[in-house]
């Protein structure tokens, strides 16, 4: 009972360093950020940060692998195979985006440390390389449920025109809506309708029934 309780305080204490992190990253960039930043901010000695984490580097791999199985896991929960179907239409699209956007707003400060550090070469390739596994997850959702997939096609267009934009929107919405005077959810109407209509293209073109 004592190992059962002592290996969960553990656990808390190895995600509130990597909140605490999270929290730093996206508020004062990565490299604006010292490991003695993190302790304060999680409330836990200096020395306690390098008994979970051989360097702030490996925070940062470790939070995006936090990310990505969450995103994963999300995915799963929310969008069994069986309705699969659903997803080749606007509407189904449409509803699928209303469904995952309250997810990427509460990751928000995620997407902006990756907006920040997405042009460091040492950030990007491993960025990519968990990306890859959101990506082939995707291609096996419409696999499993009978269809056949140009994978090739649907990577590019996951990546390039709808994730970025999608992350894009979440980053910077409300700052573009105050800057350019725009009420953010006419703003978010208009988006989703045009990214829906971008998404049902590349589905269709990528994704068939045999």
């Amino acid at each position: 009972m004592a190992k059962t309780a002592k290996r969960e305080a553990s656990a808390l204490t190895r995600v509130h360093i990597l909140d605490a992190a999270e929290e730093l990253f996206a508020d004062k960039g990565y490299d604006g950020t010292g490991i003695m930043e993190i302790s304060k901010e999680a409330g836990v000695p200096k020395s306690l940060i390098y008994y979970y984490f051989e360097s702030k580097d490996e925070i940062l791999k470790e939070l995006i692998n936090r990310l990505v199985q969450e995103s994963l896991d999300f995915k799963k929960d929310k969008f069994p195979i069986e309705d699969a179907d659903k997803f080749l239409t606007k509407e189904g699209i449409t509803r699928m985006m209303e469904i995952s956007y309250p997810f990427f707003l509460s990751h928000k400060r995620m997407y902006q440390i990756i907006h920040q550090e997405a042009l460091k070469k040492e950030f990007i390739g491993d960025f990519l390389m968990k990306l890859q596994m959101s990506q082939q997850e995707s291609i096996d959702y419409f696999e499993k449920a009978g269809m056949k997939v140009d994978k090739e096609l649907l990577k590019f267009g996951h990546f390039f025109l709808i994730l970025m934009p999608f992350l894009s929107f979440v980053v910077y919405k409300e700052k573009w809506s105050e800057y350019n005077n725009t009420d953010p959810e006419k703003l978010h109407d208009k988006f989703f309708d045009l990214l829906s209509d971008i998404t049902t293209l590349i589905v269709n073109k990528s994704v068939s029934k045999e």
